[in-house]
């Protein structure tokens, strides 16, 4: 199992409150002090906490650019080497392309949000090759955004995907997965649709929600807001599975009503129950004759 109590939860929060490195640093620590719980379930809390971070100090911060670019210029001048950037996302507790991002929208002015966004993930193509190289060494010292880190997500998002589909197949479950409902027009779509609901502990299951992620509060609200809810209105009750574990409370949340139960692993066979046609012998004698 790897569910949390709010203890255990806010055991993990106040480390990375207290950590004064890098996040890419603080990972570390989580594992090394925290070795009974996964990996991938540290990095989704520290994910969550980082930008939660972010949001709280982006405008602040964002409002400064210009000072942050000439005290940028001021460094280099003065002899100081390619991590400058990474330093200073240090001093002011953000991620370091978050920094390199307002500083290329600002230096840059004339560019376009998409054309920033092409210079962070080819550092080479940066007009000014310093500044260039710091954002390359901020790209592959970055762990909690970018282009590197959103490729990671993605796969692992897409792995898991395919793990529930394996996982429900197994089981001899019949679904309709998003590309199958997106092409009869929906256009929020859980990752499985049953056709054939069947019945977890008692309750009623019509659809699976994949989340490679660990459940918090504030993000599962967000879920059920964006897409949990509309799931449920649309399709009845369903389930949606945290893989990397989640904190006890949202499970028994309000805003789950009676449409969304919170697990941490796809369901064992003895919780599952199915639909049993009751199909008369003479039927199924008939069915199975040899075609002449």
């Amino acid at each position: 199992m790897v569910i949390l109590n709010y203890e255990q939860f806010s055991e993990i929060q106040q480390v990375i409150h207290k950590f004064r490195g890098h996040s890419i640093d603080c990972n570390r620590e989580l594992v090394r002090r925290f070795p009974q719980h996964s990996p991938e379930m540290l990095g989704s809390i520290l994910s969550r906490e980082v930008q939660q971070r972010l949001k709280q100090s982006h405008s602040r911060i964002s409002a400064r650019a210009e000072d942050l670019l000439a005290d940028y210029g001021r460094k280099i001048k003065s002899g100081a080497s390619l991590d400058v950037l990474l330093k200073m996302s240090l001093s002011l507790r953000i991620p370091p392309l978050s920094l390199c991002r307002m500083l290329l929208l600002k230096k840059y002015s004339h560019k376009t949000k998409a054309e920033v966004s092409e210079m962070l993930r080819h550092p080479d193509i940066i007009p000014d090759s310093v500044l260039g190289a710091n954002v390359g060494y901020c790209l592959y010292n970055e762990n909690m955004e970018g282009p590197i880190t959103d490729t990671i997500r993605r796969c692992i998002g897409e792995e898991y995907e395919m793990k529930l589909k394996q996982m429900a197949k197994d089981m001899g479950m019949v679904f309709y997965d998003e590309g199958d409902l997106r092409r009869t027009g929906y256009d929020k779509t859980p990752d499985l649709k049953l056709a054939i609901p069947c019945l977890y502990k008692g309750r009623a299951v019509n659809w699976i929600e994949s989340k490679a992620s660990f459940g918090d509060m504030d993000s599962h609200q967000k879920y059920v807001r964006d897409q949990l809810i509309s799931y449920g209105n649309r399709f009845g009750a369903g389930i949606v599975i945290y893989w990397f574990g989640y904190l006890d409370m949202i499970a028994d949340c309000a805003e789950n009503g009676d449409f969304i139960t919170v697990v941490d692993n796809f369901p064992a066979p003895e919780e599952l129950e199915f639909l049993k046609f009751n199909i008369p012998d003479t039927c199924l004698e008939e069915l199975n004759k040899p075609v002449s």
